[in-house]
């Protein structure tokens, strides 16, 4: 048996996991912040130094200001994001359901 080597990225960092005590921990994390994971692990600096997480960008001296400004749900970088998933989604249903057309007109 030999110990595994793995590593989560995350905006920013990267976590390396090297035995099976630090990813059966990770796990655990994850399935307990579900989708708060990667905000934690960006802003949180005790789970950070429980995994030995490696931090490159500067969002820890962000203001909350900012913080709420480039990294919410609201924020324009993630608006303009779920509109381009809209539009992808759009496009996959429209492509499916072209053959609904019989003379190949658009629905």
């Amino acid at each position: 048996d030999e110990p595994p080597d793995d590593e989560v990225s995350f905006q920013g960092g990267r976590v390396r996991l090297s035995s099976w005590r630090e990813i059966v921990q990770l796990g655990s994390v994850r399935h307990c912040l579900q989708g708060g994971f990667q905000i934690q692990l960006m802003t949180n600096e005790t789970l950070r130094e429980i995994f030995s997480a490696t931090f490159e960008a500067s969002g820890a001296s962000l203001s909350q200001l900012e913080k709420r400004l480039f990294m919410s749900k609201t924020s324009e970088a993630s608006k303009a994001a779920d509109r381009a998933m809209a539009r992808n989604r759009r496009a996959r249903d429209n492509v499916k359901n072209h053959f609904l057309t019989t003379d190949g007109e658009e629905i």
